[in-house]
């Protein structure tokens, strides 16, 4: 498949972890193997007072040094051979870069894969500009798959927030209701996937950077467990979280780029059996 207008599942292309509360795959029990990568964000920089490494002044050492990371990563999955792979987003720090290096990098991928956009490369206003430029790369923003019994549904969660583009949000809001409707007939086989998690702490918790609006929250929670969703895949955190909201188990991985926890960079295996059983196991790259 060509870098150009890919589909939204990416070609011969991509897809690994160990957290507290993760329960082993029974033996003899077939399994879906997703590799997470969350935030790759070459040349990530924050003002926080403990990450003066990450200050905007040493923006090109860490651009390269993520790069190389996100190298080391792609061939470690690649040995891996996972059944898919779930970019988490954030691909850079700047949405310009996406057309710079990842047409290249996407050549690499030996696995299927598909990405998730975060608030970096669509904006925390999502611009069509952005929005364009991601499609060009990557292909679709949101769609969903079928792997091995189970229904993979990975969404844009910047429509959740500013967005200059309103049709296509009101686009985007039709097709997830349809497709959660499609996803109650899977019997609980329905893993979701967004960049920025539904919320970080407590779903009743306040308006933040690092959660969807209060406003309509709730009620895309209920629907979630309504359709079955057995498993959320996030990023956007910098930091390992583990969350539930009913029978759904929200997954936040660790950046791949910088943590702001001080764990490692690296990504997740995640094997699903059919009976629920799991395990997320982190691979340090």
């Amino acid at each position: 498949m060509n870098v150009g207008r890919r589909g939204f599942l990416g070609g011969i292309a991509a897809v690994v972890a160990t957290a507290g509360g993760s329960q082993p795959v029974q033996q003899g029990k077939s399994a879906l193997r997703i590799a997470h990568v969350g935030d790759p964000q070459f040349g990530f920089i924050t003002s926080r007072p403990s990450m003066k490494h990450r200050a905007k002044e040493r923006f090109e050492e860490n651009y390269r040094d993520d790069l190389a990371r996100l190298e080391r990563a792609l061939a470690r999955m690649n040995e891996l051979k996972p059944d898919l792979l779930v970019f988490g987003g954030d691909m850079t720090q700047r949405p310009g870069d996406i057309e710079k290096e990842w047409p290249a990098l996407l050549k690499r991928v030996q696995v299927p894969f598909v990405v998730t956009p975060g608030n970096h490369d669509m904006g925390n206003r999502l611009t069509r500009e952005n929005l364009e430029r991601f499609r060009k790369v990557f292909g679709r923003d949101y769609g969903a798959l079928d792997m091995k019994g189970w229904r993979v549904v990975a969404g844009n969660s910047q429509y959740w927030h500013k967005t200059e583009a309103k049709d296509e949000q009101a686009t985007y809001e039709a097709w997830v209701k349809a497709e959660l409707e499609e996803a109650k007939s899977r019997n609980g086989r329905v893993i979701l996937a967004t960049h920025i998690p539904p919320f970080a702490f407590a779903s009743d918790e306040k308006d933040s950077y690092d959660n969807y609006p209060l406003a309509g929250r709730a009620a895309r929670l209920e629907a979630y467990v309504a359709c079955g969703a057995r498993f959320f895949l996030t990023a956007h955190l910098h930091r390992l979280s583990v969350r539930g909201y009913r029978d759904l188990t929200m997954l936040g991985v660790e950046a791949l780029c910088a943590n702001f926890d001080a764990r490692p960079p690296g990504f997740r295996l995640l094997e699903v059996a059919d009976d629920f059983s799991y395990s997320w196991n982190f691979i340090a790259v």
